[in-house]
C-alpha cells in the first residue's frame, strides 16, 4: 500500500503540511493479456498438453496469493509523521555538511588556523553536539558516522576546537548542487513493520523540471531512520 503526501516549507523547509492518500493496486492481469496480443492463451489440444495445462492450472489456483503488506492506521500514520521529520532534517544536513556549510571567523591577523578549522559563525548553532544530534536523529548509525567523519572525502566538516568553539573545516568546498527543496512530494511504500521505501520529487532550479529520488527508512530501536542521505 502506497501513501502520498506533501511536504510544505518556506526558504528552509520551517513550515509542514502533509496529506494521505491511498493508490490503487496495479492490475496484473490486463497487463499479462495486452502481452498476449489482447487474446487469452490458446490450450492446446494434445492430450499431454491438456493434461499439462491442467496440472498448472490446477497448481496455480491452489498456490496461496502473495498479499500486499498493508500497515493498521496507527503504523501508517507513524511512517507519514517520521519520513515528514526525516525529510526535514536531511535538508538540514544536505545543507550543513554537503551544500552550503557555514560561515566563519577569521584568525586574528588573518592567520590560517593552526588547527585546520576556522570557529563557526552562527546565530542557530554553536556546539558540535548540536549539528550531531540532528545527523543521529535522520540517519543510522554507519551512515551518520559517515556523515560526521568524511562526508565531502577530506576528513570531518566540523568538530571543537581547543578553546571550544565549534569549528568548520579550513577550505570548506560545497559540492555542486542545482536542486530545490522547495515544496516536495513524497510517497510512501510500506513494506513491513519496520522497512518502508519513499519516493520523493523535488525540482531543479533551472527549468523547475521534475527530480525523481529513492530513498529508504528503517525502525530502529531508537525510531524511524533513514539509511542514506537523499540527494
Amino acid at each position: 500500500m502506497k501513501i502520498k503526501g506533501k511536504y510544505s516549507e518556506s526558504a528552509i523547509l520551517h513550515a509542514v503540511m502533509l496529506c494521505v492518500a491511498g493508490v490503487l493496486s496495479v492490475a496484473v492481469f490486463f497487463v499479462v493479456l495486452n502481452l498476449s496480443g489482447g487474446k487469452m492463451p490458446e490450450i492446446g489440444t494434445s492430450s499431454s498438453s491438456a493434461s499439462g495445462t491442467s496440472e498448472s492450472t490446477a497448481a496455480a489456483s491452489s498456490a496461496p496469493k502473495e498479499e500486499e503488506y498493508e500497515p493498521d492506521r496507527e503504523l501508517a500514520n507513524e511512517m507519514m509523521d517520521a519520513v515528514t521529520d526525516l525529510i526535514f532534517d536531511n535538508y538540514t544536513v544536505l545543507r550543513l555538511y554537503y551544500t552550503k556549510g557555514m560561515n566563519h571567523k577569521d584568525e586574528p591577523y588573518g592567520n590560517a588556523p593552526e588547527d585546520g578549522y576556522y570557529t563557526v559563525d552562527s546565530d542557530t548553532y554553536s556546539s558540535l553536539s548540536q549539528i550531531e544530534e540532528i545527523v543521529d536523529r535522520t540517519y543510522t548509525a554507519e551512515c551518520a558516522e559517515d556523515i560526521k567523519t568524511n562526508p565531502l572525502g577530506y576528513g570531518a566538516i566540523y568538530k571543537t576546537r581547543d578553546n571550544g568553539t565549534l569549528g568548520i573545516i579550513a577550505g570548506y568546498t560545497p559540492m555542486q548542487y542545482t536542486r530545490s527543496w522547495e515544496n516536495p512530494q513524497f510517497e510512501i511504500d510500506p513494506i513491513s513493520d519496520d522497512n518502508c521505501k519513499i519516493s520523493i520529487t523535488i525540482h531543479e532550479k533551472s527549468d523547475d523540471s521534475e527530480v525523481p529520488l529513492e530513498a529508504e527508512m528503517i525502525k530502529t530501536d531508537d525510531g524511524w531512520r533513514l539509511t542514506s542521505v537523499i540527494f
